[in-house]
């Protein structure tokens, strides 16, 4: 069976190639034919999930903002195992994942994909991300455009190893793209990276915001080349963190009380002080967040395997339950990344 899946998935994949070679030749341009192809479409999600939470196979799959599912982007197999473990977003309906197969670093890629051509076989921008062990994953990523450097940078999540990988690239079509590992974020002023998890990027701002998940944990606040900004403590393990535009704040799961808090993003202290939302029964375990800009708020939850909505105005002392945007199903085993497409 699994060999079938890959004769399947190379078939696909070189119907595609043989496709994009033919549109090139007749536009004179693959820069052009990058820019021409499907976007996603606003609103919708990107969701990656890992079945047995530690393995794989893991889904890559695309919903729209009803909740109804669009499309499977691609299913992680790599000798029997794999999963996406975050997601970054680029031009022309393309975006980048990291992925891994259970801690073994010779198959850990920053992987492209494109909506336009579902279950093609993804072009490794990036291979072998990181060289640590079989106890260390990789967890969350994002990506930014750099204006003043002219350049991408990716900034992936690996706990076990107590730190957070750079990798940047020139600005090119995203078929063009080529990164190299710039260096490592590690412990440096108040900002601790003991097992980092979440990351997210700080609009308006060149910063990022990394989770340290433990018991107790901290939410760091970072520029770019990793030097701490503003550091603060949060209980209840903290794990997954998302730029909510609406208020301005960061909004951060924490799995062991199954709530929501708001935090300033620039010191990372909570506020308001008191979690948006806490619910044993509805939201179970969060870890994967994402949200819109109309402050909709869309979290992951292990404990139910779905998707949950919430709705924060950015202001109120507490957010609003909406219901389930994603019911159980295998698209939501273990969700280990939500993404919003703008």
């Amino acid at each position: 069976m699994r060999t079938l899946r890959k004769a399947l998935n190379a078939l696909l994949y070189s119907a595609s190639f043989l496709a994009l070679l033919v549109s090139c030749s007749e536009s004179g341009s693959f820069n052009q034919l990058e820019s021409s192809l499907q976007a996603i479409p606003s609103g919708s999600l990107i969701i990656t999930s890992n079945l047995n939470g530690t393995t794989g196979p893991g889904l890559i799959s695309i919903w729209t903002s009803q909740g109804i599912l669009d499309r499977v982007i691609y299913d992680y197999t790599k000798n029997g195992a794999g999963f996406a473990s975050g997601v970054g977003l680029l031009s022309g309906g393309y975006f980048v994942v990291t992925s891994e197969a259970g801690g073994n670093p010779s198959y850990d890629y920053l992987d492209l994909f494109n909506y336009s051509s579902p279950m093609s076989a993804p072009i490794h921008l990036f291979s072998t991300l990181y060289s640590g062990g079989w106890s260390t994953y990789l967890r969350q990523m994002i990506i930014i455009q750099n204006s003043s450097t002219n350049r991408y940078y990716v900034f992936a999540t690996e706990s076990g190893a107590s730190r957070v990988a750079r990798l940047s690239s020139p600005l090119a079509a995203p078929s063009a793209l080529s990164f190299t590992r710039d260096f490592y974020f590690t412990n440096n002023g108040s900002c601790t990276l003991g097992n980092p998890y979440g990351a997210s990027a700080i609009d308006g701002t060149q910063n990022i915001a990394i989770v340290d998940s433990a018991a107790t944990g901290r939410i760091n606040i970072l520029n770019y080349n990793g030097d701490c900004i503003a550091s603060s403590t949060s209980a209840n393990t903290p794990t997954g963190i998302t730029y909510h535009s609406k208020s301005g704040k960061l909004l951060v799961t924490h799995a062991t009380d199954s709530s929501i808090s708001a935090h300033n993003a620039s010191t990372g202290i909570a506020s308001p002080a008191t979690a948006l939302y806490t619910s044993a029964t509805q939201l179970s375990t969060p870890r994967a967040i994402a949200a819109d800009k109309d402050g909709y708020i869309y979290v992951g939850s292990d404990g139910l395997d779905q998707v949950i909505k919430l709705y924060w105005d950015g202001v109120s002392s507490s957010a609003t339950y909406i219901g389930i945007a994603i019911g159980t199903s295998i698209f939501t085993q273990n969700i280990t990344s939500i993404t919003v497409v703008p």
